[in-house]
């Protein structure tokens, strides 16, 4: 047991990368680097985090700095959340009852990752449900699901399709 919930970690953790680089990739194509996870994290901690694109280099990573401590905690709470979220696909995904692969990971991920970040979202702040774009949000945790799977199938103690 103690091996299957270090393998949701890993497979929480590397889900978390991935989704962390996709919204830094989608920031960067807007040319707002960094502005979601600033929204993020002052939305979760209910304090203003600006991080300003428009600006000279300076100013902006002058803007950065100032928000660094707020986007390091969002980070951190992302982290922890999606290393718990691979705990759950450890289970779920453990015994050969449901078979792991790229469709049951996407379900997994679009399900469970946007279900917790909707109800965090509800929890913290009701009145941002509707600022995300709902199709990001399910197609960034059902690629973060694949990416969970993928861990989870390539585990050393993986034996006939389970984790050990």
């Amino acid at each position: 047991m103690l091996n299957r919930i270090k393998a949701g970690i890993v497979a929480g953790l590397a889900a978390g990368l991935a989704v962390a680089v996709m919204v830094l990739v989608y920031d960067l194509a807007h040319r707002e680097p960094l502005s979601t996870p600033a929204l993020l994290a002052g939305t979760v901690l209910g304090t203003p985090v600006d991080v300003e694109p428009g600006l000279g280099l300076v100013a902006w990573v002058t803007s950065v700095l100032s928000a660094g401590w707020a986007i390091s905690a969002y980070t951190a709470a992302h982290f922890a959340v999606f290393a718990v979220v691979g705990v759950g696909a450890a289970f779920v995904f453990a015994g050969g009852r449901i078979r792991g692969n790229v469709l049951t990971g996407a379900l997994y991920g679009a399900l469970a990752g946007t279900a917790v970040f909707y109800l965090g979202l509800a929890l913290v702040a009701p009145e941002f449900l509707a600022v995300p774009d709902w199709r990001l949000v399910v197609l960034t945790n059902a690629v973060a699901g694949v990416v969970m799977v993928s861990q989870l199938l390539d585990h050393p103690e993986r034996a006939d399709g389970s984790l050990a």
